[in-house]
C-alpha cells in the first residue's frame, strides 16, 4: 500500500463524509471513497447487488451532506452495484471498508 498524502481538502473532506455516513451504514454497502477534480467532489458508494433503492437513497443523501459543507464545489455521484467477491477500486480518500 503506498502513502497518498492528504491535503487540507482532503482532510476537510474525509471529516464531513464521516459525519455525513453516521446512521447510513446499511449491511448492503461495501465501501464509500470520496476525491476531489478540478472544483468537483467525486462521491463513490459501491454496494452489493442486492441494495435496495431505499439504501441507495440513503447514501446519496449522505453525499448532499457532504456537498452542504462545499458550497464552491460541484457534486459527481458514482453509484456501483459490484456483487461480492468481486474486486472494488475506490477513489483517493477511502472513508468506508466493509470487513469481508
Amino acid at each position: 500500500m503506498t502513502n497518498i498524502l492528504k491535503t487540507k481538502e482532503d482532510i476537510n473532506l474525509i471529516l464531513s463524509s464521516v459525519r455525513a455516513l453516521w446512521g447510513a451504514i446499511v449491511p448492503s454497502l461495501r465501501s464509500v471513497s470520496i476525491g476531489l477534480h478540478d472544483n468537483k467532489i467525486i462521491w463513490q458508494c459501491i454496494f452489493d447487488d442486492n441494495a435496495t433503492h431505499d439504501e441507495l437513497e440513503l447514501l446519496s443523501a449522505a453525499a448532499a451532506e457532504v456537498i452542504a459543507d462545499f458550497p464552491d464545489y460541484g457534486l459527481e455521484e458514482i453509484i456501483k452495484q459490484v456483487a461480492y467477491p468481486q474486486k472494488v477500486e475506490n477513489l483517493k480518500n477511502l472513508i468506508y471498508l466493509r470487513h469481508e
